[in-house]
């Protein structure tokens, strides 16, 4: 018996609140990169210093992810998100603050625990329960916030610190953010009943087959590498092209070309997915990631760059929506809501790793050559992966397809 669809006005509704959510979050991510040379003109820190404070923001998101997204399976979400703003946007004003490495550190590890901790996968988890069908093409467009977001705050803060010192930065995005984030988390909320699956439906909530356990472990893994390969652009773009002597302003504008192809990007990987599956959409998207993240560095002449930067967002815009939707599929319903954070905390950290290893690479040789060439290599080691589940996927097809005659006939 099949349950009522639920209201589309409440689906919209959920939809705009998380997206707004993932803008922030993820506009968050890019301050530490934005901010790197003022902090590292005003105070000469060490730029893997400077980037540790992303890898404690991921670490945070990722330990803090698992705590907040097991809550909002037995509870409303709403009361998480409404914490999640506050902390989010409080940190932030705090950051304005601080002159201690340390401190800024400390604030970007609680902001990612506490803040985008409960952003990220309680509101993921809440989204797919809204849809039965077109699922992936609603984590797309709600993906696509964070890509707008990595493109906006950027751009958004350059302009800002030509006009003001970095803590003034820091403010006027905390108060933007109390203004955004307030009304988006009154909207958040679970479906009053479950959606019912029968037929198709229910065999793609089965799983992979394989069992959950060595599902989760493989595509854990896969988080850790295609994170590896985008978090070094994603962290040390601004400051790489401010090295080669473009300005900050172009340096960010470089960026948002990159996060406008992706917001483009996420919503039509989440549709494909619909329609070839999640495993396919992500080694579409980590190809594409992986065969264009050495260029940045090989590349000199700005109109080839802004092709560049467009080619990468598209490509590692899909990776994050691709993924989720491959949990979904590849475990039964009942374990989906825990595997999803299981999965997602292992992508932070990769992005962190990624993120810190980038600023050491620069550190110890001069250059990013070494930290977009591992980007590379974490890519590529990842499209092996998903060849292998491909392949493990394919003998457990043939397996059961041999053992159904059998079956059969013994009836």
């Amino acid at each position: 018996m099949r349950v009522p669809i639920h209201s589309s006005r409440q689906q919209i509704k959920v939809v705009i609140a998380a997206t707004v959510f993932m803008m922030c979050g993820f506009g968050t991510m890019t301050t530490v990169g934005t901010f790197m040379k003022p902090l590292e003109a005003e105070f000469g820190w060490l730029r893997a210093d400077m980037s540790f404070a992303y890898t404690l923001f991921t670490l945070g998101t990722a330990g803090g992810g698992l705590v907040w997204g097991h809550l909002s399976d037995r509870f409303d979400p709403r009361p998480i998100a409404i914490f999640g703003s506050v902390m989010m946007a409080g940190g932030l004003l705090l950051l304005s603050r601080q002159s201690s490495l340390f401190n800024i550190q400390l604030l970007y590890l609680l902001i990612g625990a506490l803040g985008l901790g409960c952003l990220y996968s309680p509101v993921l988890a809440t989204v797919g329960l809204w849809f039965e069908k077109r699922r992936g093409l609603a984590l797309g467009i709600v993906t696509a916030g964070g890509t707008l977001g990595q493109g906006l705050i950027p751009l958004a803060v350059q302009e800002l610190l030509e006009v003001t010192g970095w803590r003034e930065a820091y403010l006027v995005i905390g108060c933007v953010y109390c203004v955004l984030l307030a009304p988006a988390a009154l909207m958040l909320r679970k479906p009053n009943v479950e959606i019912a699956v029968s037929g198709t439906a229910a065999a793609r909530q089965a799983g992979w087959g394989l069992p959950p356990e060595l599902s989760v472990a493989l595509l854990s893994i896969g988080a850790i590498l295609c994170c590896l390969c985008m978090a070094v652009p994603l962290v040390h773009l601004i400051p790489y092209f401010s090295d080669t002597g473009r300005s900050p302003a172009s340096a960010a504008s470089l960026v948002f070309v990159a996060m406008l192809a992706g917001t483009v990007g996420r919503v039509l990987f989440g549709s494909l997915a619909d329609r070839i599956g999640g495993l396919a959409t992500y080694a579409l998207a980590s190809g594409g990631q992986t065969v264009t993240v050495y260029w940045f560095v090989e590349l000199e002449w700005l109109p080839s760059l802004y092709v560049l930067s467009a080619l990468f967002g598209f490509g590692f815009s899909g990776v994050m929506t691709s993924l989720v939707l491959c949990v979904r599929e590849a475990v039964p319903a009942r374990v989906a809501g825990f595997s999803t954070a299981i999965v997602s905390m292992f992508a932070w950290l990769g992005m962190g790793s990624g993120g810190y290893l980038g600023g050491h690479c620069f550190d110890i040789t001069g250059s990013y050559a070494m930290s977009f060439g591992g980007a590379a290599g974490a890519g590529i080691a990842n499209l092996l992966l998903l060849g292998t589940i491909a392949l493990l996927l394919r003998w457990k097809a043939r397996a059961t397809s041999s053992r159904a005659p059998v079956a059969l006939a013994s009836l």
